[in-house]
């Protein structure tokens, strides 16, 4: 009984190894099917062959026993697996009792007829119907014993936190859903009309100054032929190749391309800001893949990702730290404070979600969106849901008293409030409530009409409730974003808040230059000639694209012409005072001719400007990325739209 219950437990245990092993070769199958090889993927089916053989000699053992279950006795049934088991060939042994000092009289020679037939096929051909055998069993078992496959994958997973750790990789561990857009891959035919032909001609003449001063480098000086770095990553050539590949320049579009491929690292010793990486490099490579297929920009996007997980992961609350440093992955708060914006920590979500996606990595949408999850629970309720500029990253909480503002260091987290509700298919409600909770307020507090052309405008409110009706130019991003609200059930009253919005962002540029200047004054005071007034430290243009992007979504969802024609006038303007020999530069003031050059090229010119430009002047505005299956991120990245 003893020898009887020892086999028991023994064939019991060989069991359970074959249904691992069967399971382990499920696992495979459904993990190479979904995501590709991995490191992870070879682990484990390195231990599925080195155990097959294993489980075969139980295949052959559990068939010779069904030769013994005919009348014989029980001893004798369990001999030749234990022989094997000790390394003993059964087939030395069964003529004689020699060597069997354990079992007292031997099985009859006879047996089962089907052993009989098994035992004359050629040993070759038995082994094929075994395998063929084992792998049926494989598949029935990871179709049918799904819990058992679901923590097979998750010791997959930890298998692949092991592997990184071992590679120095940040200490992320994640699992892997693969996600589908709803969107396939574009194409596009190049310019339809002399508008866009010219903008067109814009960025070539900006593209050939940066690729003969400034390739590889960040930024373009284009009047003395030099160049600026920031971040020493290239910042002008991913900001920009999504515009190239929109506007069919199909040579700009593979110069770019092959630079990222051979040229774009990250292993760079130095602090870098990010927001800017994130919708700058991050957003341009996620855009670019979208657009192409072309998996190189996922990798390149991922490298990133994970480097700019030290912001997350090193700070003390879901506020992430504002530097990174992109080689040793520390991160850090400014020099002057450890205070991080409102606006560059609540745009992030739209890139890192994406990120995830593609990837299939949660990490990153986790981390990101913690964030956004964060200011919701705590709240902007001093302001009725308009939130100060500053939050504290040792804390996690806002300082208060700080300006109120839909400008600088406040503006974008608004907007993703909006196109994250967007992004994620309208699926999360409470986003859309924050929106529209800060909207109305925004409208009662902050909405005024100028004297004497009653022009909208979006004001601030300084530290104890002082009303303002200073305007950044970025405020005007806010009509485009109403306007694309409207589009989406969103109160009609939205649209015409954009509307007026839009035309007061339209009086910006009636300067002598014509060109968009950093910050106006809207005049509320009655018996005035003017509606804006431009201070001499706030006249300087940056080339910016926040107006030309509002005008942008209101002649998509309007049809109204006089949009474009505001746009065309801000291009002309741009070619008259923008222009130089080797690109576009910012001026220092647009109240004055002739104009003073401050010698750079923004990134986002290409990136945001033209292509706004572009896309308003387009004919076929319906079919150009639809606004219900694209979302463009505040770097005017076009980013697809998902179910959940």
């Amino acid at each position: 009984m003893k020898l009887l219950s020892s086999t028991t437990a023994t064939l019991t245990l060989l069991h359970q190894l074959a249904l691992v092993i069967c399971e382990g070769a499920g696992l495979q199958l459904h993990t190479i099917l979904t995501h590709g090889f991995t490191a992870a993927n070879y682990c484990q089916l390195s231990f599925f062959l080195a155990y097959t053989p294993y489980a075969l000699s139980y295949v052959r053992a559990v068939t010779w026993l069904s030769r013994q279950c005919s009348g014989r006795q029980i001893p004798w049934q369990t001999a030749p697996f234990i022989g094997r088991l000790q390394g003993m060939r059964w087939n030395q042994l069964r003529r004689s009792s020699e060597g069997l000092p354990f079992f007292t009289n031997e099985p009859k020679s006879s047996g089962l007829n089907l052993y009989r037939l098994w035992r004359s096929f050629p040993r070759m051909k038995r082994t094929v119907i075994v395998i063929v055998l084992l792998t049926l069993t494989c598949i029935f078992t990871f179709y049918i014993a799904s819990p058992f496959i679901q923590m097979a994958d998750e010791a997959s997973m930890d298998m692949l936190k092991t592997i990184s750790d071992i590679d120095n990789s940040p200490p992320i561990t994640a699992k892997r859903k693969s996600v589908q857009n709803k969107t396939s891959v574009p194409t596009f035919s190049g310019p339809t009309n002399e508008r866009q032909r010219a903008v067109v001609e814009a960025f070539k003449h900006a593209w050939k100054g940066y690729h003969k001063f400034a390739w590889g480098h960040d930024q373009l000086k284009p009047v003395s032929g030099g160049y600026s770095d920031w971040f020493n990553t290239g910042l002008t050539i991913v900001d920009a190749l999504d515009t190239a590949i929109i506007m069919g320049l199909k040579e700009e579009a593979e110069q770019a391309t092959e630079w990222i491929r051979d040229s774009l690292s990250f292993e760079k010793d130095n602090y870098v800001n990010l927001f800017e990486t994130t919708i700058r490099t991050l957003g341009g490579l996620l855009s670019a893949y979208h657009l192409t297929g072309d998996r190189m920009f996922v990798t390149k996007a991922e490298d990133l990702g994970e480097r700019l997980m030290a912001a997350f992961t090193n700070s003390k609350s879901p506020v992430p730290l504002s530097d990174v440093n992109l080689k040793t992955r520390k991160a850090k708060p400014p020099p002057w404070s450890a205070e991080s914006s409102l606006s560059e920590v609540t745009t992030l979500q739209l890139e890192f979600r994406d990120l995830s996606r593609v990837t299939g990595k949660t990490v990153y949408e986790e981390m990101a969106f913690k964030v956004s999850k964060h200011i919701h629970d705590i709240g902007c309720d001093d302001h009725d849901g308009l939130c100060d500029m500053y939050l504290n990253s040792n804390t996690g909480k806002f300082r208060p008293g700080t300006t109120i503002t839909f400008g600088a260091r406040a503006d974008s987290y608004y907007e993703y409030l909006f196109k994250q509700w967007l992004q994620t298919g309208k699926t999360i409600d409470w986003l859309l409530s924050d929106y529209k909770t800060a909207m109305a307020s925004m409208q009662s507090k902050l909405l005024r009409y100028s004297e004497p052309n009653k022009l909208g405008f979006v004001g601030e409110l300084l530290s104890g409730n002082v009303y303002s009706p200073k305007t950044d130019h970025l405020v005007c991003f806010l009509a485009g974003t109403l306007a694309l609200g409207s589009s989406h059930g969103l109160p009609e009253e939205h649209m015409k808040i954009a509307k007026d919005i839009g035309k007061g962002c339209q009086a910006m540029y009636n300067n002598p230059t014509g060109l968009g200047p950093e910050i106006i004054y809207f005049n509320m005071l009655p018996g005035q000639q003017e509606d804006v007034s431009i201070k001499p430290l706030d006249a300087h243009s940056l080339l910016r694209p926040e107006a030309i992007e509002a005008w942008f979504y209101l002649y998509r969802l309007t049809g109204d012409k006089m949009y474009q024609d505001w746009g065309w006038k801000a291009f002309e303007a741009i070619e008259k005072y923008a222009r130089v020999k080797n690109g576009y530069s910012s001026v220092k003031s647009v109240k004055r001719i002739p104009v003073s050059y401050r010698d750079l090229m923004e990134s986002f010119f290409l990136a945001e400007t033209l292509k706004y430009l572009y896309l308003l002047f387009a004919d076929d505005q319906k079919d150009l990325f639809p606004l219900d299956k694209w979302v463009f991120n505040t770097e005017a990245h076009p980013l697809p739209i998902y179910d959940h």
